[in-house]
């Protein structure tokens, strides 16, 4: 199209106002595409740009699991009734399964130091895990499961002498494996190893290793978490007798979920049994509280900062973040079977190996038809 210049159009601004209004709007409505293209573009590149971090983000955290993939014993008659067998398959009770490699599944550690500086000298943590739960997220069937490991389970811990140097493994209190490290990322990571080792190798993506102190912090930013007091704990806090309906606040909540009965032979399965029942009540309450308030995730986020180590990393949280909201949590905590006992005025409890065995089957593989 011919340029016209200033006198052509003021000429036909006279001449022809109907054609100069014509002109005008096909100026303006070309101008308008332009900045539609324009807008479209930038929408297309921040689009594809958080597909790009989701994608990322996914990919990043398949790619730290600790193992390809649990190390399960196979029932060899099984085996040999299946015309193809496959690496990876297990035979278990007449029938085959294969390992779910989509799960998410995340080490979260309630840790009972206070201070969150690390240790130094012999890097050797003075701290333990209290509190363990695997999170294990299935994108098939969109559900989210937790596990209980009580913190007293007898397994495989590998003691330091002094910073990086291993001196053997030994059975003890799972919990301990926390100390062998510098109360912060090592030690996080020795947790990691020893439960993922204790589930058969399963792999584990992510760890969260949260100070007790923040539980006023968690529970008071969603509003509270009312719970029926399953133990009398009025020792500690006067509030906390037991059948009492109360809403968690402030202390109350800390000691609710920390405190132990050392005297009582079941101190620390009392305590499970505690924050099985608190987890359960503050799921609900956190829903309702994100609801009304959609910052309130990045608002926690951001005051557990100084309690919290963990590797989950920002690109990753963006995936999570994106992908939770489709996910259900059923409001059930499986606790892991077995027997408690009095060992050297210590407890210990012994895992029930059948029925985890059971548990990994039922949470992480499916079925392969035959």
């Amino acid at each position: 199209m011919e340029k016209m210049s200033k006198a052509d159009l003021e000429k036909e601004e006279i001449l022809n106002p109907e054609k100069a209004e014509k002109r005008r709007r096909r100026k303006k409505k070309a101008r308008i595409m332009a900045v539609v293209t324009v807008i479209c573009m930038i929408l297309v590149v921040c689009c594809t740009g958080f597909i790009v971090v989701r994608a990322m983000g996914k990919n990043s955290i398949m790619s730290k699991a600790t193992s390809p993939s649990p190390s399960l014993s196979t029932d060899l008659n099984v085996m040999d009734k299946v015309e193809q067998w496959q690496d990876g398959w297990v035979g278990y009770n007449g029938k085959v399964y294969e390992y779910n490699d989509d799960i998410m599944t995340f080490l979260v550690m309630g840790i009972d130091k206070k201070s969150t500086s690390p240790q130094t000298g012999s890097g050797i943590s003075n701290s333990q895990a209290d509190a363990i739960y695997l999170v294990v997220m299935n994108p098939h069937t969109k559900k989210v499961d937790l596990i209980a490991v009580n913190r007293d389970t007898i397994a495989d811990v590998d003691v330091y002498s002094q910073p990086g140097a291993y001196a053997n493994t030994i059975k003890t209190q799972i919990a301990l494996q926390y100390t062998y490290g510098d109360g912060k990322a090592k030690s996080a990571q020795l947790m990691e190893k020893a439960v993922s080792k204790l589930f058969y190798q399963l792999p584990i993506h992510g760890y969260v290793a949260i100070s007790m102190d923040a539980i006023p912090t968690i529970n008071d930013t969603i509003g509270g978490v009312e719970v029926q007091c399953l133990q009398d704990l009025t020792e500690v806090d006067p509030l906390l007798k037991q059948g009492e309906t109360l809403k968690l606040e402030g202390q109350s909540a800390f000691w609710y979920v920390k405190y132990k009965d050392v005297n009582a032979s079941h101190g620390s399965s009392d305590r499970l049994e505690r924050q099985t029942q608190y987890i359960q009540s503050f799921v609900g309450q956190a829903k309702s509280a994100f609801k009304a308030d959609v910052a309130m995730p990045l608002t926690l986020f951001k005051k557990l900062s100084p309690y919290m180590v963990t590797d989950i990393k920002a690109d990753e949280v963006t995936y999570l973040v994106s992908t939770a909201a489709a996910y259900k949590f059923s409001g059930e905590v499986h606790n892991l079977a077995g027997e408690s006992k009095t060992e050297e005025g210590s407890e210990a409890f012994y895992v029930d190996d059948n029925a985890l065995y059971q548990l990994v089957i039922d949470l992480f593989y499916n079925e392969v038809p035959q």
